[in-house]
């Protein structure tokens, strides 16, 4: 469960960069409702930090394994592609051909977070 930790802290450096370079290097630069779905990427991939912090520091189970694999791919499908959509602006390259993998994204989180509302349940019964 460990490797969860390496993954939040990649993400959480990329998510610095990204927030940086939404405040200071493309705000004003693109449609302000591109900016405001832009800020919506970056701020559900910290969101999504806090379940991989959590993971990292529990032991091993495949169903939590598996929640951490969902948050691991719905964060990159999400953000990923909500963050290459929202900067055509700036690269000139048409990247609505991805549009699908930001709702894939966003039900991967969803079922991380369904696997820990039933790891909770679990353990509480115990």
């Amino acid at each position: 469960m460990k490797k969860f930790l390496t993954i939040a802290c990649i993400y959480g450096f990329i998510g610095i960069a990204f927030g940086a370079f939404g405040a200071h290097g493309i705000k004003g630069k693109i449609d302000p409702e591109r900016y405001a779905n832009y800020r919506v990427g970056v701020e559900y991939l910290f969101f999504h930090l806090v379940p991989l912090f959590y993971l990292s520091v529990q032991h091993f189970s495949k169903r939590l394994n598996l929640a951490g694999w969902f948050f691991t791919i719905g964060i990159l499908l999400f953000t990923g592609s909500n963050l290459l959509m929202t900067t055509q602006e700036l690269h000139h390259i048409n990247f609505k051909f991805i549009w699908p993998t930001t709702p894939i994204g966003g039900v991967l989180m969803m079922l991380g977070w369904a696997l820990l509302i039933i790891h909770s349940l679990n353990r509480s019964e115990k």
